[in-house]
Parts: C-alpha cells; structure tokens; sequence
C-alpha cells in the first residue's frame, strides 16, 4: 500500500482514478488468502467440490472486476499465462502491450502488486499506436498454488493501469500432512506429529528444520519407502522413496498481544530442492 499512497492523484482528464485500483486492494488481497488456504491442502481434497467451485467462482469474479477496471485504460496487453511453475525457480516475463490511444503516455514506475515479481524494465515513453514490452522476473520461491498478479503500471501523473499475469506454482515437496492440530495446549506440555513428505520426481528428499524454527520445534527424519496411490491411505513399504518425519515442539513463544490462538509455521530445507519454501501450519489454542 506504501507504493500505492506515493502515486495517490486526481483524476486527469478522464482517465480511471487511481482511488479505484486501490478498492480492488481487498479483491487482491481475499484472492491470496484463498489460495493460501486452497494451497495448504496440498491436493488432499479436504475440500468439498461446493468449496472448490465457490473458491474458482470467487477468482472469476476477481478477474471480472480487474476487467472493468481496464475498461477505460488506454492499453491492450496480450494474455500472459505462465502455465504451472516449480517453486523456487525464477521466471523470466514478458508482456506485450500496445498503447492504443492518441496520447503520449509517460511511464513513472511499473511493479507487481503481489510477492515474486522484481527487475522491471519497461519503456518510460510509449507513443500513440506504439506496441511495447515489459520484461520482469518472477520469483516462485515464497509463491504457491493459483495466482493472479497485477502489474501495475503508473504514470507521471500518478494515473495507474493493469496487465494480468496468472499461472501457478507448485511446491515440489509433498507431505502427508499441511496443518497439524495442537489442540488446547499449555506451555511446557510434549506434543509430537508424524507425518511423511516426497516428490513426484522419486527422488530421496534430504531435509532438515530451518534455523528460524528450531526455535520452537525439533524433528527426526528417517528413510522409508510409501504407497501413495491412494492419499487418504498413504502406507509404508511401497515404492516411492520418502522421508518419515518425527516433529516434536520444544517451547512455542506466548504471542505478546494475550491472543489466545496459537499460528505456527514450520519451515523445512530441502537439499534436492534449496529454494523452494516447503513448509507447514501448526494451529490451536493456548490453555
């Protein structure tokens, strides 16, 4: 929103007021929560079909508004979709535009309003009926399942148009389990999960707790062998290499604010893969 506040203006000569974009900020942002959440799933169809739909309904509806809101704007880009990407690769973008008006347009800045997208480079003067190129790199590392990016386009009058980038990212780890359930917990009391995590490479994952939540918990990795044809049943002694994890928490830190809920994330390393961001969420409630 910082960058957003700085290009703040009026509305000039007829073109969308900036005001606008940022009242599609909570699209954006409910956009992101859902997937997060869709995410966190990992394919383990948790999901009811009537939630999947209304999930997909809810993105169609996004896109829809972010439509009308190029309505008035006086460029045409080509579609830009990414197809499916690994986490943690970095993608290199380009959009093609056109400036289809009969004015000059000055270019200020251009950036993606969600995380992953860096090194801009785009024409700062695009003439009436001149076509054009944004060329930018995509980092996947921290990004994962659906996404609909907004890159924005500002100009010197602080007047701000859209072009969409959708596609979707894919964490090459797969675990058993993505939410592990605490329950009511009190502070010093032992609670363990076990769980397994592998690849769709059948390769032997190699992974470790990441230093900022060693903090909190401790784990145990071992080697094992899985049947995953049938994700609600997973069992040993199948044929795809895995890792059977022992994860134990140490001492969870009180939130400073007396809030009762208790969020965790869990990162994990992966040797195989060193940057994706394989991680899990710890949930529950403080006694």
């Amino acid at each position: 929103m910082e960058k957003f506040e700085s290009y703040r203006a009026q509305k000039q000569n007829g073109k969308e007021p900036f005001e606008k974009i940022l009242k599609l900020s909570f699209y954006r942002y409910m956009v992101q929560l859902f997937a997060c959440v869709f995410c966190l799933f990992n394919g383990k169809q948790l999901l009811s079909n009537h939630v999947q739909a209304v999930f997909f309904l809810f993105l169609s509806a996004f896109a829809m508004q972010n439509a009308a809101l190029k309505a008035d704007s006086p460029f045409e880009f080509e579609a830009v979709d990414l197809g499916v990407l690994r986490q943690g690769i970095k993608k290199n973008v380009e959009i093609k535009g056109k400036n289809t008006s009969s004015q000059t347009i000055k270019l200020e800045n251009v950036f993606d309003q969600m995380t992953g997208g860096e090194n801009f480079i785009y024409p700062k003067t695009i003439a009436a009926g001149q076509n054009f190129k944004i060329n930018f790199t995509l980092n996947t590392a921290y990004m994962e399942g659906n996404f609909f990016h907004n890159i924005v386009l500002v100009d010197t009058n602080g007047t701000a148009w859209i072009a969409l980038v959708r596609g979707s990212v894919e964490n090459p780890i797969v675990f058993s389990e993505r939410i592990l359930d605490l329950g009511y917990y009190k502070k010093g009391t032992e609670k363990t999960w076990v769980f397994y995590a592998w690849n769709a490479e059948n390769k032997p994952l190699k992974l470790k707790l990441s230093p900022f939540s060693q903090k909190e918990f401790k784990a145990k990795f071992s080697n094992v062998k899985l049947d995953v044809k049938d994700f609600e049943n997973i069992k040993e002694g199948g044929t795809t290499p895995a890792v059977k994890i022992s994860l134990s928490v140490v001492d969870l830190e009180n939130s400073k604010s007396e809030q009762k809920s208790i969020r965790k994330i869990v990162s994990f390393i992966c040797e195989n893969f060193p940057n994706a961001t394989p991680e899990l969420l710890v949930t529950g409630y403080w006694e």
